[in-house]
C-alpha cells in the first residue's frame, strides 16, 4: 500500500495550485476524519488512519476541474485550472482526482473517488465512508451539522440529497458516534475549530 505522508500530500496540493480556501477546507476535513478514525480505533475498530488522512487532504485536489468562476485565482492557479480542465473535460473533481492519483496512490484514489454526497451509497470501506462523512461535516473550514452542509449543497450547487442518501448519512453518523461515545453535535467541542492545521 503506497500512502503519501502528510508532507507529500501538502506538496501535491501546492503542485496542483489548489487555492488557499480549498487547502484550508481539505486540512479541516482531514483533521475531522483523523480524529474520528483515531476514536474508532481506540474502540477496537480496524481502520487505516494514514489512508484516512491522505484522502482527507487530497479529496479536493482537483476541485479546479469543476470551477466555472475564476475570480480570486492567482495567475498560477488560473493557468493550472485551465490545464486541468483541458485534461479532464466533462469530468467531476472526484473522478478527475481518482484518475490523477490512481497509478501512484491507488488506495487513496479509491477513497477520493467516492467522497461526494452522490457517492455515499457506493462507499464500501470504512475509510471511504469516513472521509465522505468528514467532508459533509466541514463547511469551508468550520465544523457544521450534516443538515447545514446539506443546505449549503442545495443553495450553492442545487443538489438536493435524496431520502436514501440522507438516510445513509444518518445511519453512518449514528454508527460512528455510538461507537466513540460522543454526540455528533459535540464534535466541534472535541476538535479545536480555530486551529485547523
Amino acid at each position: 500500500m503506497n500512502i503519501p505522508t502528510r508532507e507529500e500530500c501538502l506538496k501535491l496540493l501546492n503542485e496542483y495550485k489548489v487555492n488557499e480556501s480549498i487547502q484550508r477546507h481539505s486540512k479541516a476535513v482531514a483533521k475531522v476524519a483523523v480524529f474520528l478514525a483515531k476514536k474508532l480505533k481506540e474502540n477496537g475498530v480496524e481502520i487505516n488512519i494514514n489512508l484516512v488522512e491522505a484522502a482527507g487532504l487530497l479529496h479536493d485536489s482537483l476541485k479546479a476541474v469543476s470551477f466555472t468562476h475564476f475570480e480570486g485565482l492567482s495567475e498560477e492557479e488560473l493557468k493550472k485550472t485551465k490545464e486541468l480542465q483541458a485534461k479532464y473535460p466533462e469530468t467531476g473533481h472526484a473522478e478527475a482526482a481518482y484518475l490523477e492519483l490512481k497509478d501512484k496512490y491507488p488506495e487513496v484514489a479509491r477513497v477520493v473517488r467516492v467522497h461526494t454526497p452522490k457517492h455515499i451509497l457506493q462507499a464500501t470501506t470504512l475509510e471511504e465512508k469516513l472521509v465522505n462523512y468528514a467532508d459533509k461535516r466541514v463547511l469551508h473550514d468550520k465544523i457544521v451539522a450534516l443538515k447545514d452542509r446539506a443546505k449549503h449543497y442545495r443553495e450553492k450547487y442545487g443538489f438536493i440529497m435524496s431520502d436514501e442518501t440522507a438516510t445513509a448519512y444518518a445511519k453512518l453518523e449514528k454508527q460512528i458516534f455510538d461507537t466513540i461515545g460522543i454526540q455528533p453535535d459535540k464534535l466541534g467541542e472535541y476538535i479545536e475549530t480555530n486551529n485547523m492545521c
